[in-house]
C-alpha cells in the first residue's frame, strides 16, 4: 500500500509540475468561464423579464444558470482531458517493451495503471475547483442551493472518472501519443455532439442521439436527483476499462 501512495504522489507531482498539464486546465478554465458568463447573462435577462411582468414560476438561479453550467463544464472538461489521458500512456510502456520491461512491472501491476488514473483523476479535480470557483463567487450575490450543486460536482466527478479510465485504456492500445489522443477527442466529441443533437435534433432523431449522450445523467445530477443507475454504470465503466488497461500489461500475453 505504501508504494503504491508513493506512486500515485510521484504520477500526480509529475502531472502537476508540468507546464502541458497547467495549459489544459487554462483552457478548460476559459471555456468554464465562457459558459458561466453565457449562462449568468440567460439569467439576469431573465430576471429582468420578470420584474416588468412576473411569471407563473419565480426565476430559480440553479435551474437557468447552474444546472446549464455544470453540463458544459462536464463537456468542456471531456474535450480537454484527452491531452493529459494522451500523456499518461507511459502507464502502458513496459508492455510494448521487452518481455524483462515487462516482467519489472510485475503480472497484471494494477498499481502502475491505478497510479495514473489516480493523477489524472487529480489534475481533473483541480479542473473542477476551477469552475467550482465561479459558483462560490455567485453565491456572494445569490442563494443557490447547495444540495444540486454538490450533487452536480459528485456527477461531474464519476462521469468524469469513466472517461478517464476508458482514455487510459484506448491510449494503452495506442502505438504513441498522438493516436491516443486524436483517438480519444473523437470519443469525447461524439459525446458532446450527441448530447446537444439529443436535444436540438428533429424530434424523430432524438432517441438515436440519446444513446450515446450524457446530457441527461448530467441533467439528473445537477437537479440533485442522485440515480443508482448512472452510479453504478460509472464506476463499472472504470472496473472494466482499468482491468483492461491492466491486462495490457500482462507479460504472460505479450509472449504470444
Amino acid at each position: 500500500m505504501t508504494r503504491f501512495v508513493a506512486m500515485v504522489s510521484t504520477e500526480a507531482k509529475r502531472q502537476l509540475t508540468s507546464p502541458v498539464s497547467w495549459l489544459v486546465v487554462g483552457l478548460f478554465a476559459l471555456l468554464a468561464g465562457a459558459a458561466f458568463v453565457t449562462n449568468l447573462n440567460t439569467f439576469l435577462d431573465a430576471s429582468v423579464e420578470a420584474l416588468s411582468a412576473p411569471p407563473a414560476r419565480p426565476v430559480n438561479v440553479n435551474q437557468l444558470l447552474i444546472r446549464p453550467f455544470l453540463a458544459q463544464v462536464g463537456i468542456a472538461a471531456l474535450l480537454v482531458l484527452p491531452v493529459i489521458t494522451a500523456r499518461a500512456r507511459r502507464a502502458v510502456e513496459p508492455a510494448r517493451g521487452s518481455r524483462e520491461a515487462a516482467e519489472a512491472a510485475g503480472p497484471h501491476d494494477y498499481r502502475l495503471v491505478l497510479s495514473r488514473f489516480g493523477a489524472v483523476l487529480v489534475i481533473y479535480g483541480v479542473m473542477l475547483l476551477a469552475s467550482l470557483i465561479l459558483v462560490v463567487l455567485l453565491s456572494f450575490f445569490g442563494a443557490p442551493e447547495w444540495g444540486p450543486i454538490v450533487s452536480g460536482y459528485v456527477g461531474l466527478l464519476l462521469i468524469g472518472a469513466a472517461f478517464i479510465a476508458v482514455a487510459l485504456f484506448i491510449s494503452s492500445l495506442a502505438m504513441s501519443a498522438m493516436p491516443a489522443a486524436l483517438a480519444t477527442f473523437a470519443i469525447a466529441l461524439a459525446l458532446a455532439v450527441s448530447t446537444w443533437l439529443a436535444q436540438s435534433a428533429a424530434a424523430g432523431a432524438r432517441p438515436a442521439f440519446r444513446i450515446l449522450s450524457i446530457g441527461a445523467a448530467f441533467d439528473d445530477f445537477a437537479k440533485g436527483v442522485i440515480d443508482a443507475g448512472h452510479i453504478v454504470t460509472c464506476l463499472t465503466i472504470v472496473a472494466v476499462a482499468l482491468f483492461l488497461t491492466v491486462h495490457t500489461l500482462d507479460p504472460d500475453e505479450q509472449a504470444h
